[in-house]
């Protein structure tokens, strides 16, 4: 096993709902797109078949492999330092879990587990990038406030329930740069939609984020 990423879904009750959006915006600020992913992802958009998650043998370094050019930086898009930090804080407990008391159970949230591989970005790479600039946040990390979750949904819906077996091949592609085999692709499609649904249940807000093992 390699490193470990989580991607987390929790509902935030109306009364953390403004200071956890706070410190969500806080950290989307400080994890910018850097020019060279911004290319990448213009690249991928003019040509698909530009971004691969295959290795491929290094010509500098015969008998070795590199991946293409631009993987790894689109990969960084899904984990930025700063997110990943926030969303330890509600996986963890005690003095390094937050503090808002805000607990993250079956009844309130959800974890989808991935190996070396972060869930959104195979669910990113799925979609395509003309799909998947559809999608709001910062590349799977979202905070959706109680009263916009209901309005959210569809626009969501309409992107995600119904992925092609297309978009579930390209996901799985990407789910296989790590030991991903129990990941199911239809998973990646159904995780933020699920997560709006028990959130708009509860009446609450909604909040994803992925965070390193």
């Amino acid at each position: 096993m390699g490193l470990s990423f989580f991607w987390l879904s929790l509902c935030i009750p109306h009364e953390h709902s403004s200071a956890v959006a706070a410190s969500f915006d806080a950290a989307v600020a400080t994890s910018p797109v850097s020019p060279t992913a911004r290319q990448v992802l213009d690249r991928w958009r003019e040509a698909p078949g530009s971004l691969s998650p295959e290795a491929i043998p290094d010509p500098a370094h015969p008998g070795s492999w590199t991946y293409p050019e631009g993987t790894k930086e689109f990969e960084e898009l899904f984990r930025p330092e700063a997110l990943s930090a926030f969303g330890q804080r509600f996986i963890k407990t005690g003095a390094e879990a937050n503090g808002w008391g805000i607990q993250l159970g079956a009844d309130n949230g959800s974890l989808l587990i991935t190996d070396r591989i972060p869930a959104a970005a195979a669910l990113y790479f799925g979609l395509g990038a003309e799909q998947a600039a559809r999608l709001p946040g910062h590349f799977g990390a979202l905070f959706v406030a109680p009263s916009d979750v209901g309005g959210l949904l569809p626009a969501l819906d309409a992107v995600l329930e119904h992925p092609s077996p297309e978009m579930l091949a390209r996901a799985r592609r990407w789910l296989n740069g790590g030991n991903n085999t129990r990941v199911r692709p239809e998973a990646l499609f159904s995780f933020i939609p699920s997560a709006l649904r028990k959130a708009l249940a509860r009446k609450e807000g909604v909040l994803l984020l992925t965070a390193k093992g």
